[in-house]
């Protein structure tokens, strides 16, 4: 009888040792569960926090789509705007009347709180800084409708910065791949005697592109000749960006400043409307560039422009964009400033002050945790309609805007 109490006992004890294992398990699988409800529950509330602040933009766009002033750079308008907090109205928001949040952050519990940011790479300002605003498709190039001689004008100089040894064999793959022929440029390709090569093989399009990371399919270019050594796309010079080989990229040349590849220059989206003359049906416009707002690599580039008059467009710009933004409404406003008449008539049909698509990245984002939605879209405005032509989910890319640091603002127009 001993015994058998002897040899229960040890079932008893181990019984009881599985039973606990099995709840502790159990425990950290609820927790686990909860965790993970509560992650995918806050991934959510930022990505709708972003997509309020596009909501809003719209809104803005409806009543001044043409308004620089309006989206371009306004970090009053666009920085940490407030979407929800449980603790504050909108209207009584501390991070906008402190213009920071600095303090919030110090704090060991910050209320919740969730804001937005439309952030954009300030191309042609100072270097490491960015806007807060938005920025018209028409700024670039449109890859399909722009002549040989001006993808020449705007590639050739952005592929020596690349160190590409031979910027013609881009260019020409490049023409060959929207042109309609079979029959390949000195050094350029054609599907039979390159694309159909390839393992696994394909055609080359010879037609136009649909969006700017098509050229991804073509002979010679590759993430690095897109996006250059911005691999997360926020025209900031980030560490990782200039130490060499040390960490990714591998390619960034460590010389203190940041290539941005040939992206922020093209685009496949920009088009407007024009009333036929004499009763006819309104015609599409691609491609022409908007003088109020594009770079100026962009407007250097254009056939007929020159780089003295491209400089003197760009620097009036931003003094009537002061002194009197009413005057950027029309074109002809860079006659105004001292640009020749023979050259604007060589150009005139190229250009706009129209904004009809526009390039929107957005961050979602709270006060109360350390996690962010990041997203652009390629938005279109028919009138008071705003239709979507392009959406993309960034936020694999990082967060990578400094935001809280007022090192990296400019608002410069």
């Amino acid at each position: 009888m001993a015994a058998r109490r002897g040899f229960i006992l040890p079932v008893v004890l181990v019984v009881i040792g599985l039973l606990a294992l099995i709840l502790a398990g159990f425990t950290f699988f609820v927790r686990a569960e909860v965790a993970g409800t509560q992650a995918y529950r806050d991934a959510q509330q930022a990505r709708l926090a972003a997509e309020s602040g596009l909501e809003e933009l719209i809104t803005i766009l409806r009543e001044s789509p043409d308004d620089r002033t309006a989206w371009w750079d306004v970090p009053d308008r666009f920085r940490h705007a407030l979407v929800w907090s449980e603790a504050f109205e909108r209207e009584d928001d501390p991070v906008q009347r402190m213009g920071s949040r600095e303090e919030i952050l110090q704090e060991v519990a910050p209320p919740v709180a969730w804001r937005y940011s439309i952030v954009a790479p300030n191309t042609d300002g100072p270097e490491n800084t960015l806007r807060y605003g938005i920025t018209p498709e028409a700024s670039k190039l449109h890859l399909n409708a722009a002549s040989e001689t001006e993808i020449e004008a705007l590639l050739t100089p952005l592929l020596v910065d690349l160190e590409i040894d031979n910027p013609t064999e881009l260019i020409d793959a490049l023409l060959d791949w929207r042109d309609e022929d079979d029959e390949p440029r000195p050094e350029g390709a054609e599907s039979e005697d390159y694309y159909t090569l390839l393992k696994p093989g394909y055609y080359a399009k010879n037609g136009p592109f649909d969006t700017i990371e098509e050229l991804l399919l073509v002979q010679g270019f590759t993430a690095a000749v897109l996006y250059g050594e911005d691999t997360n796309r926020n025209g900031i010079l980030d560490p990782n960006e200039d130490d060499a080989e040390e960490s990714f990229p591998f390619y960034d040349n460590a010389d203190g400043r940041l290539n941005l590849g040939i992206a922020p220059f093209l685009t496949t989206w920009s088009r407007e409307a024009q009333a036929a003359q004499q009763g006819g049906q309104t015609q599409v416009v691609e491609g022409r560039i908007n003088v109020n707002t594009a770079s100026r690599r962009v407007l250097a580039a254009l056939d007929g422009m020159s780089a003295e008059a491209a400089d003197l467009i760009v620097a009036q710009r931003a003094e009537l964009a002061q002194s009197n933004p009413e005057a950027l409404q029309s074109k002809e406003w860079i006659q105004t400033v001292g640009v020749d008449p023979v050259l604007y008539e060589a150009i005139k049909n190229k250009i706009t002050t129209q904004a009809w698509q526009f390039h929107v990245e957005i961050l979602g984002y709270g006060d109360h945790l350390k996690l962010a939605h990041r997203a652009e879209w390629i938005l279109e405005m028919r009138g008071t309609l705003a239709q979507v032509l392009y959406h993309r989910d960034l936020t694999a890319l990082g967060f990578a805007w400094p935001i809280d640091e007022d090192t990296f603002l400019s608002e410069n127009f």
